[in-house]
This record gives C-alpha cells, sequence and structure tokens, in this order.
C-alpha cells in the first residue's frame, strides 16, 4: 500500500525521530544532501546516489546536514507480505534498471499518476528481496494483517482477533509484538491512520474519513490523528507533508 510520495526540498529543520516502529517502510532516493542514520544497530551515513529503505519494524532517528539542500525522492510503502527490521542501502548505476524505475516515479508523481505509483512502489520488493532486513512475514501475520485491512472500519479489539486467530489474546499479543516490534493496538492505529490519509489524498470529506478508519466520531478521530502526524486533518489536507 501507498501511503505517500513526494519529489521534495526538504526544509531546514527536517528530522525524523520514530521512537516507535511505524509499520511502514520510508523509501528515499536522494539527490543531494548528506544525512545520518542511527538506530540501536549503530550510525550510517546516508548519501546522495543511493536508494534507502527505512525499517518499518524497529525505531530510529534521522538528521540531516542543514548546510546543504536535502532533495530527494520519497515513498511511504506498506509492502505486501514483507517487512523491514533494518535499514537498506542500494546503490543506483546509471542505465540501471533499479535507476530506471526511479525516473519512472519521479515522473508518475509528476504527472500525479496514482494507480500507477501504487504498483511502481511494489516493485521494489524485487529489488530488496535479497537483503537480510528485508523479510517475509510469517503466514500468522499476513493473515491477521489482512484481515485488519479488509475491516479497518469495524470492530478489531485484541480480544476479537485473538478468538478469530485461535490464541489466547496474551499468546497473541506476544507473537505479533516478537514479529513486527509493536502490539496489534498499535498496528491497528498505525493502519487507521495510514488509512485515513489514503482518504484525505482523493479529497473525501473529513466525516466519511472518519467513519471508514472506524472511528465513531469526529473528534475522536481528529485527536488520534494529530497525535500520529502532529498536525489536524484540515491541516494535512492543505498541504502538509513530512517525507
Amino acid at each position: 500500500m501507498l501511503i505517500e510520495y513526494g519529489n521534495t526540498t526538504v526544509r531546514p529543520e527536517w528530522e525524523l525521530n520514530e521512537e516507535v516502529p511505524t509499520g511502514y517502510s520510508r523509501i528515499y532516493y536522494i539527490v543531494n544532501g548528506d544525512l545520518t542514520y542511527e538506530s540501536q544497530e549503530g550510525r550510517q551515513a546516508m548519501k546522495p546516489g543511493c536508494l534507502y529503505a527505512l525499517p518499518s519494524t524497529a525505531a530510529y532517528h534521522v538528521t540531516r546536514d542543514p548546510r546543504k539542500d536535502f532533495v530527494c525522492t520519497y515513498l511511504h510503502v506498506v509492502f505486501s507480505r514483507y517487512r523491514v527490521n533494518g535499514l537498506i542501502e542500494l546503490p543506483v548505476e546509471d542505465g540501471s534498471c533499479l535507476k530506471d524505475l526511479i525516473l519512472t516515479v519521479r515522473k508518475a508523481i509528476r504527472e500525479k499518476r496514482i494507480e500507477l505509483l501504487e504498483q511502481l512502489a511494489e516493485a521494489f520488493s524485487f529489488f530488496l528481496k535479497e537483503n537480510e532486513h528485508f523479510l517475509q512475514n510469517s503466514q500468522m501475520l499476513t493473515r491477521v494483517q489482512r484481515h485488519i485491512m479488509s475491516h479497518i472500519s469495524e470492530d478489531l479489539s485484541i480480544g476479537r482477533l485473538s478468538k478469530l486467530f485461535n490464541y489466547h489474546p496474551n499468546y497473541f499479543i506476544h507473537l505479533f509484538r516478537k514479529e513486527t516490534g509493536y502490539t496489534p493496538y498499535q498496528y491497528i492505529v498505525q493502519q487507521r491512520m495510514q488509512y485515513a490519509v489514503t482518504q484525505l489524498n482523493l479529497g473525501l470529506p473529513n466525516e466519511m474519513v472518519c467513519y471508514s478508519c472506524g472511528y465513531t466520531d469526529s473528534s475522536t478521530f481528529t485527536r488520534a490523528f494529530r497525535k500520529y502526524y502532529g498536525v489536524s486533518p484540515q491541516k494535512y489536507r492543505k498541504g502538509y507533508r513530512k517525507p
């Protein structure tokens, strides 16, 4: 699932401080600028001319050198059947298939070809799947995630989910967290917020987005959205984006 995308020059004060796993992977092709990635695994420079996939199941912190413009193409992607548990770096050679894919993505963003971008985003998995940090989900996790996405507007209590998949609630939480790095409840919130963004990007009214994400009133939805993204749905709709 494609959540966000853009070709952009990032503002000087930009940084990422993901203290809880996001549930999606940020894909960056860095055109210009110097970044530093930090996690429990250590520090690593992120440099121009490379494609990066940031973790979906781990916390991390990214800062930029404010003395240089940070120019990038970015996608926020939930890969079907896969998760990213560490930083992945892929050098991009001129004339390579990967470079051609990135150029096509950049053009699709400029032309606002959203349906095409959805397919192109998933295509990055073919280049990432040989990396040790690109992991295939278990059958259990895949089934749970598909159920949640298919019933995102419904009651998704832990009790109901654990019963549906024949687990004791505590064991269900343990298995889910062991594989993903976060609890089922955190995942449900992530998916509802990420689904809300896709609906807002389509121009749907806030009340419709609220109910489609499983919230019973707009004030509760707005509070949850602001807590997750740092801005209200209204401000997001007016053009707020965080690469």
